[in-house]
C-alpha cells in the first residue's frame, strides 16, 4: 500500500478536497516502479501484502461489516449509507455525506475512526490514492431472474471474495497465538451451534488427528455442563459466526470461570462472545445481498481453521507424520474394496 505523508493543507485547500493527491501518488508511483526492479528478486510476497492489491473500496466495506454490530445507532446509520453507495466518500465532501446519511458530521469522523482509518479525511486519502492503483471486482446479488449458471457463478465468486478479503484482513498475530495456545493446552473444548457446527466439526477431528486432546458437545446442556469442568491449563475454541449465539456464550463463561483460556472465530467485532474472549480471530463478512453472509463467512471460518491446524502441524511434523500415518491406516480398514 502507498504510504500517504499526511502534510497541513493551508488556506483554501480545505481538508475535504483530495485533489492534491495526483501530483504526490505520481511522484510515488514513479519511486515504486524504480524500487520494484530491485526488490522483486529480493522476496516473494507475504500474506500481509495482499491487503495492498485489495480493492480500496472492497477492503473499507470488509472493515465496515465486521464493525457494524459494535457501532452506535448513528454510526450505524453512516455503514449503511456506505453500504448502498460507497464510492459518493469520494465524490461528497464531509458534510453532504453527513446529511446524506442522515447524521452529524461528528457522526462520520468517528466511524471513521471506529473502521481504523485517520478520521474521514484520512479515510479518503487512502481511498483515492489506492484507487488509482488497484482494481477490484464487487460481487452482484443474486436475482430472481438469473438462471443457474449466473447463480453459481455469483456464490461462487462471493465464496473466494470472502476468503480472499479474509487474507487481506486476517490478524496472523491472533492466529499465531490460538496456535499457541492450542500447542500448550492440555485439552482443547470445540464449541458451536447452528450453521457453526460443522467448522466446529472439521477443527475437532482435525485436532483429532494430529494428537491433540479435544472433545466437541452439541448439545446445549452438554456443553455448559463440558465447559464448567475445564482446568486452566484447558482451551476453549469457540466458533460462532455472529459472536452473540446464547449457548456458546453460556459455554464461555463457564469456561473463563473454570479458568480455561478461550478462543473464538467469528465474522464481527465488538460482540458477546467477543469479550468473553482471550483471542479473537475475525474473518471477512460478504455483501448480505447476495445471499445469507453466514454461508460465505462459513468458507472464511474453515479457512481459517485450515490455516491454524496446518500452522499446529508444522510445530512438529515427525510427530505430525506418525500421527497422520497411523491413522490412515485405521480408517483403510474402513474403505469398501472390490
Amino acid at each position: 500500500m502507498f504510504t500517504v505523508h499526511r502534510f497541513p493543507l493551508r488556506g483554501p485547500r480545505k481538508a475535504e478536497r483530495v485533489d492534491f493527491l495526483a501530483e504526490e501518488l505520481e511522484l510515488k508511483v514513479n519511486s515504486k516502479q524504480e524500487l520494484g526492479a530491485q526488490r522483486s528478486e529480493e522476496r516473494m510476497p507475504r500474506p500481509q501484502d495482499t491487503a495492498s492489491t485489495m480493492d480500496p473500496i472492497r477492503q473499507m466495506l470488509t472493515r465496515s461489516r465486521s464493525t457494524y454490530p459494535s457501532l452506535s445507532g448513528a454510526e450505524r446509520r453512516v455503514a449503511d449509507a456506505l453500504e448502498a453507495a460507497p464510492h459518493e466518500l469520494l465524490r461528497l465532501p464531509l458534510k453532504a455525506f453527513a446529511e446524506r446519511a442522515g447524521v452529524s458530521e461528528a457522526t462520520v469522523v468517528r466511524f471513521c475512526q471506529s473502521i481504523g482509518y485517520d478520521g474521514f479525511r484520512g479515510l479518503r486519502i487512502e481511498l483515492a490514492t489506492r484507487a488509482l492503483v488497484t482494481t477490484g471486482d464487487t460481487a452482484s446479488p443474486v436475482s430472481p431472474d438469473d438462471d443457474v449458471a449466473t447463480i453459481t457463478d455469483k456464490v461462487l465468486r462471493s465464496g473466494m471474495a470472502v476468503i480472499t478479503d479474509t487474507l487481506a484482513t486476517v490478524d496472523t498475530d491472533a492466529l499465531a497465538a490460538a496456535v499457541d495456545a492450542i500447542a500448550a493446552a492440555s485439552r482443547v473444548e470445540c464449541f458451536a451451534v447452528g450453521s457453526s457446527i460443522p467448522v466446529a466439526l472439521d477443527l475437532y477431528y482435525r485436532l483429532l488427528r494430529l494428537g491433540v486432546p479435544t472433545s466437541i458437545a452439541t448439545d446445549p446442556h452438554m456443553q455448559a455442563t463440558s465447559a464448567s469442568h475445564l482446568s486452566n491449563t484447558a482451551v476453549a475454541f469457540g466458533i460462532s459466526h455472529t459472536g452473540r449465539s446464547f449457548e456458546t456464550h453460556a459455554a464461555f463463561r463457564h469456561a473463563r470461570a473454570a479458568g480455561a483460556k478461550t478462543i473464538l472465530i467469528t465474522s464481527y467485532r465488538g460482540t458477546p462472545i467477543g469479550e468473553l474472549t482471550d483471542i479473537e480471530i475475525v474473518v471477512a463478512s460478504p455483501e448480505p445481498a447476495l445471499r445469507p453472509d453466514a454461508g460465505s463467512s462459513r468458507l472464511a471460518h474453515l479457512a481459517v481453521v485450515d490455516a491454524a491446524t496446518v500452522a499446529l502441524a508444522m510445530r512438529d511434523p515427525d510427530r505430525t507424520d506418525e500421527a497422520l500415518l497411523r491413522d490412515d491406516a485405521i480408517i483403510s480398514e474402513r474403505e469398501v474394496t472390490r
